[in-house]
């Protein structure tokens, strides 16, 4: 599970900023808390980020994103080849020099620490803790132009260290030497974090039926949640179809473009799906009967989204995940939105402790019967570029403020000041 992240000088965050999922004191909705074992701290199930367009809402997935994709890939570099490298556009020159990520989670059972600041050309830190009896221990400490301070090395760390290119993570390079100690925080970006850029990706999708042929019980869950959200869905069959290259050469490049997508750090190869949703439908004289429809000709962009989300957090429910996207609510109808984040903040569906984090402009979901206050985040941006994230908790709101007319008022931010006036006059 993940409990904070930070980061600065990535794209509008210049600044240093950090988002907790550790509970505050607020004592309602109880059950949307995930306990540690040893631990005082309980962390949120879900959070939702608020912002006007542009005020950095993206980005800041896009970060965990990032971040994500350097520590699954660094292993590969090249010497000489750049470090994906995103530094606020408007400082002045010297300024925002390097990027810097801080990452706090839970990997079996034990919190890590991860650290990571980094220019276009090499790492310039990187540090791993752990706190296995919840005392914070070092596993490495790397800075460039020092020696590695790792306390817990019998030399083998400081070998594989020596091997590492400036370009390079040691994180990467040690799992790669299958060195046990840094192994769990790995596989925590590699089989906990699913950060997803582009909801619509064929390999979200193409996850999504996957699962349904493997898993008849998954697949159960789904179609009862498709007939829930009162889709009219009752089955889906598809499969996986390789393209030639006539064929993706007759495609619209925009098209091209939508068919790549990214889940944890891969690229889907040059493939197509062929879906068909079932729709069971009342005949006048023959009853109940099914009709097949193609799920990318037929069906809506709303169901297709609908289909995908569902699916991803139906897998991460299942798995203890933390599911990240942008844009949730995008093509969704309000009411089907709700139903989605009432699925992860119920213990009773959401056993496996999973978590959610999203951005939204859906502010209907605003409202203090769906959310605790610390569930509740905005980003907001200056004059000068600079994007701030903060938290309905930083604010003092009575219990029954309706919230969702506080913000559209101007209240906490993080809203569009959109200008009256004719534009065409």
């Amino acid at each position: 599970m993940l409990l904070e992240f930070e980061v600065e000088n990535f794209r509008s965050f210049a600044d240093p900023m950090t988002l907790s999922l550790i509970a505050s004191s607020d004592r309602s909705h109880g059950d949307h808390l995930i306990g540690m074992e040893g631990s005082r701290d309980r962390v949120v199930r879900s959070a939702s980020v608020y912002g006007a367009n542009a005020s950095g809402k993206s980005n800041l997935i896009m970060a965990l994103g990032i971040v994500q994709t350097i520590v699954l890939r660094s292993h590969l570099a090249q010497l000489g080849e750049h470090l994906p490298f995103f530094p606020f556009k408007f400082a002045g020159p010297g300024e925002m020099t390097s990027t810097r990520y801080r990452l706090v989670f839970l990997a079996e059972g034990v919190e890590y620490e991860y650290s990571l600041r980094h220019n276009a050309e090499m790492v310039l830190e990187e540090s791993l803790y752990h706190y296995p009896k919840n005392r914070r221990a070092i596993i490495f400490e790397r800075v460039c132009g020092q020696e590695l301070r790792a306390p817990q090395d019998d030399g083998s760390l400081r070998e594989i260290a020596s091997r590492t290119i400036p370009n390079a993570l040691l994180l990467s390079k040690a799992v790669q030497d299958n060195l046990a100690i840094v192994i769990p925080a790995f596989r925590w970006f590699q089989e906990r974090l699913m950060v997803i850029l582009n909801i619509n990706s064929m390999a979200v999708e193409e996850r999504a039926l996957a699962r349904m042929q493997q898993d008849s019980r998954f697949r159960d869950f789904l179609l009862k949640a498709l007939s829930m959200a009162d889709l009219g869905i009752v089955d889906v069959r598809g499969k996986v179809v390789p393209m030639d290259q006539e064929e993706l050469d007759r495609m619209p490049p925009e098209i091209q473009e939508q068919m790549r997508g990214m889940v944890n750090g891969k690229i889907e190869q040059w493939r197509r799906l062929e879906i068909k949703t079932v729709h069971q439908i009342a005949d006048r004289d023959e009853g109940n009967i099914q009709v097949e429809m193609d799920f990318h000709g037929e069906e809506s962009l709303g169901t297709q989204k609908a289909f995908a989300i569902m699916a991803l957090i139906l897998e991460a429910m299942e798995t203890g995940r933390v599911l990240v996207m942008d844009e949730m609510d995008l093509r969704l109808h309000p009411l089907i939105a709700r139903f989605l984040v009432e699925m992860m903040n119920d213990p009773e569906q959401n056993r496996g402790n999973a978590q959610f984090l999203f951005t939204t402009h859906d502010t209907d979901l605003i409202t203090l019967d769906l959310f605790r206050r610390d569930q509740i985040w905005f980003v907001d941006k200056d004059a000068g570029g600079r994007s701030r994230l903060y938290s309905l908790s930083d604010f003092r709101v009575r219990k029954d403020l309706r919230v969702q007319k506080a913000y559209e008022i101007g209240r906490f931010g993080a809203i569009p000041f959109v200008r009256g006036g004719k534009v065409v006059e």
